[in-house]
């Protein structure tokens, strides 16, 4: 029930939600197109599905929730509006990837203009490896990791094609077992594969099968034979 006077938050909320809608759109058409001008034919992007908003107070967790939902949709919609353009998108690991140096992956500061390059500031624009000593912009450096993380990903997956199965010539001969029923010359001995088996007559029964099952089995191994003669 809403107290006169007051506005209903359904339909804040419902504005705020279509003014993300829309800054997803122009995001994910800015990166698109920013990889078109460059020709890039992949867009690698962190993985953060996982992202839970930390505890604290309502209004900063509601604006991690949003934060987290909105990258989502830009990720969402780069990832169709790439595709129409020949473009694929992947997801890494976001692992400390703005706390690793592209150039030696040793830790780096991250600092302000103007300040000491030491610590961390989380959103400063600088950053500063003093294993390499490189010097240099936070989002560029992050961009670089994420990108060698693909290639890393890349090279560690083993390959999934089935192996390919041995020509006729490189198969293994079969020496043992049972001798198939083509070898039974036409001399009276009794073929296995052809018991049970007799001429089909009109109406597909067997007949003649005791005319055909002689006694002489004297020429059939004793694991051919079928009958028992004890």
């Amino acid at each position: 029930m809403i107290a006169e006077g007051e506005q209903d938050n359904a339909a804040l909320w419902a504005k705020i939600r279509a003014l993300d809608e829309e800054s997803a759109h122009q995001v994910s058409h800015r990166i698109v197109e920013f990889a078109k001008d460059h020709q890039a034919r992949i867009l690698v992007f962190e993985h953060l599905g996982h992202f839970k908003p930390h505890k604290g107070k309502s209004s900063k967790r509601g604006n991690e929730k949003r934060s987290y939902w909105l990258r989502g949709k830009i990720f969402k919609y780069s990832k169709y509006k790439a595709w129409n353009e020949g473009i694929v998108t992947c997801r890494v690991s976001p692992s400390n990837t703005s706390r690793e140096c592209a150039r030696c992956g040793g830790l780096i500061a991250r600092y302000d203009a103007g300040k000491p390059a030491e610590g961390y500031t989380p959103g400063a624009p600088l950053v500063y490896c003093p294993q390499c000593q490189m010097y240099g912009n936070a989002d560029r450096n992050a961009s670089l990791v994420i990108g060698k993380r693909l290639l890393a990903r890349s090279h560690q997956i083993p390959s999934q094609e089935k192996p390919h199965a041995p020509l006729a010539t490189e198969r293994p001969v079969k020496t043992g077992g049972v001798r198939r029923s083509q070898d039974a010359k036409d001399n009276g001995r009794l073929s296995p594969n052809l018991a049970g088996h007799g001429r089909a007559n009109a109406q597909g029964t067997a007949q003649d099968v005791s005319a055909r099952m002689v006694a002489d089995t004297s020429g059939i191994p004793r694991q051919l034979r079928v009958f028992n003669e004890e």
